[in-house]
């Protein structure tokens, strides 16, 4: 333990020394610095001293600074009397000979010594020569000083040059007012079928910046340059036509026949009208100001016309069938009035035709006729519209053939001639019997309807989904007839026998539907049972004969029986 702290107080002893002799070093470091710091700030003050000292030398100093020159002349580095030498000439014959061009894009004005009363005086000049980079103390006298060694100066000569300056401007004033064109904005005319665009291309104003001629004249006379100014006006901009506007107007898309589901008809299609807006705004841009340009908007027809797809919708004929009508001039024009009114009816998928619906109520304020009609107790009479059943007739047997779905369908209350048995429709409208049919196809159907040639035809128009068939037959399964009925007229003479109303047959009929595919295949068969009441023939007849009673013979008491050879039996006599 001694000896450890025997050696700690040497280590103690040890540092304190070093300790003392980095604090002489210290102190001897910081006199030097201080020494340093005050030397240097004696020098800076002794070369600003020197600085100021030459600044004020140069404000007192009777020699133009360097690189100086009054109206061109240069008098850099040049005492008062030897610049006046140099100067007063040359400046007295340049202003005195010179005139001063100002080339505008259209004209040149002139400003010549006798107009501008140009004069400079010398003494003036030189004073202004002398006096320049002096007036703002000594250090910046200084500063001018070398900055003048570098860079050209020219003095203005603000009080030494005598000039005209209200004839300057005047002629500036009158040039600008001469020259002012006020900007015309382009302009663009739509013709009346809106097919064209007449364009009148703008033009850019412009005027004369008086204010900032007058100082380049002003300068240019200060300085001596007499190198004609090229000036220009000072441009306005005009609006051009946004003719990306007219084309968003005008320009159309073009538009192919459509159907119309709604309103069951084919739309024709609209051309479309455009033009090509890039080339036009780039003509636009090349043009004259001023001229004109016509841009017109180009016809684009549309593809599908409504030709077409009436041709590509209803092109295929489906079925068509007819029926024979007999020649009565009221019962054919009820006839051709409901097929005109059928004609051209279109029925979209799953839409269902109504006889009633489209033909609607037959009346004579519609054009239809009286004709022949069944009454309530199955009599014939007239009734307006007459007839039609057949029209109705005609389209269920063609249906049939179509295999269409049947919704509505009635047989007439007696056999008739034009369709074969069990094949017929009837309608009627005030006891709302009508015939319905459903397209239950993929596609929509057209009715075509018409009476020509003496018979109703029936055509149905499409696309041609499959190869499928339909076979039609019948079988009458049962017949009778009605006893003839007579109706005794007192009126008429005894005799009198007339028909008052023909006899129909009564059936009944059983219609078979086969369907078949394209290679005979059967698909589907459907019975169509009908039947139709029977009627007699009524006679109106006169009144009979009265019976005269014979007178006995007495020859002969027992009357023969003129309807037997022996009226008497064998054994009558005893």
């Amino acid at each position: 333990m001694a000896k450890k702290g025997k050696y700690e107080k040497t280590r103690t002893s040890a540092a304190k020394k070093a300790v003392r002799k980095s604090s002489v070093q210290t102190a001897k470091r910081g006199r030097g610095g201080v020494t340093a710091l005050v030397v240097g700030l004696v020098l800076v003050a002794a070369a600003f001293g020197g600085l100021y000292l030459w600044g004020v030398r140069l404000v007192k100093g009777d020699t133009i600074y360097p690189n100086v020159r009054v109206a061109g002349v240069e008098v850099g580095g040049l005492t008062v009397a030897a610049a006046r030498g140099e100067v007063e000439q040359a400046v007295a014959d340049a202003y005195a000979s010179n005139t001063l061009e100002v080339r505008l894009p259209d004209r040149t004005l002139a400003f010549d010594p006798e107009q501008t009363n140009v004069a400079l005086d010398g003494e003036a000049a030189i004073a202004e020569a002398l006096a320049f980079g002096r007036s703002d103390g000594p250090v910046q006298a200084v500063l001018n000083y070398v900055s003048s060694k570098n860079k050209p100066h020219d003095v203005e000569l603000e009080t030494a040059l005598e000039l005209d300056t209200d004839y300057i401007r005047a002629l500036i004033a009158q040039t600008e007012k001469e020259t002012r064109m006020e900007a015309r904005n382009s302009k663009a005319e739509v013709s009346a079928d809106q097919r064209s665009i007449v364009v009148t291309k703008g033009a850019p104003g412009r005027f004369l910046d008086t204010d900032g001629l007058y100082e380049a004249v002003y300068g240019a006379f200060q300085s001596g340059d007499f190198t004609p100014l090229q000036w220009d006006y000072v441009e306005v901009p005009y609006v051009e036509a946004e003719l990306s506007r007219y084309y968003d107007t005008l320009a159309s898309e073009v538009q192919d026949a459509y159907y119309d589901e709604e309103n069951h008809e084919i739309v024709e299609g609209t051309s479309g009208y455009s033009f090509d807006l890039q080339a036009a705004q780039s003509r636009l841009e090349a043009a004259e100001y001023g001229s004109q340009m016509t841009i017109t908007l180009e016809e684009i027809e549309p593809e599908i016309d409504k030709e077409t797809l009436t041709a590509k919708m209803f092109g295929e004929k489906l079925e068509s069938r007819s029926s024979p009508y007999v020649n009565n001039a009221n019962r054919t024009e009820n006839l051709r009035l409901a097929c005109e009114a059928i004609n051209g009816t279109i029925l979209n998928p799953g839409e269902v035709f109504s006889f009633n619906g489209v033909v609607g109520e037959r009346t004579a304020e519609k054009g239809y006729k009286p004709a022949t009609i069944y009454g309530g107790d199955g009599e014939s009479v007239d009734g307006v519209g007459g007839g039609i059943c057949q029209v109705a007739s005609t389209i269920y047997y063609t249906t049939l053939y179509m295999n269409l779905e049947q919704v509505m369908r009635e047989p007439h209350m007696y056999q008739v001639t034009y369709v074969p048995p069990g094949m017929d429709a009837t309608v009627y409208w005030d006891s709302g019997l009508d015939y319905k049919f459903r397209n239950n196809r993929e596609n929509p159907i057209k009715i075509q309807a018409n009476v020509d040639g003496g018979y109703v035809n029936i055509t149905f128009w499409g696309v041609e989904e499959n190869d499928n068939y339909v076979e039609m037959t019948y079988q009458v399964l049962e017949t009778w007839y009605d006893d003839d009925e007579e109706e005794v007229d007192e009126t008429q003479a005894v005799g009198y026998r007339a028909l008052k109303q023909s006899a129909y047959q009564g059936a009944k009929v059983e219609a078979y539907q086969k369907v078949y595919d394209g290679s005979g295949k059967l698909l589907k068969e459907k019975t169509i049972t009908s039947t139709y009441k029977s009627r007699p023939n009524i006679y109106v007849v006169g009144p009979s004969e009265p019976e005269i009673p014979q007178e006995p013979d007495p020859e002969n008491p027992w009357p023969e029986d003129p309807g037997l050879d022996n009226p008497w039996p064998d054994d009558f006599w005893p």
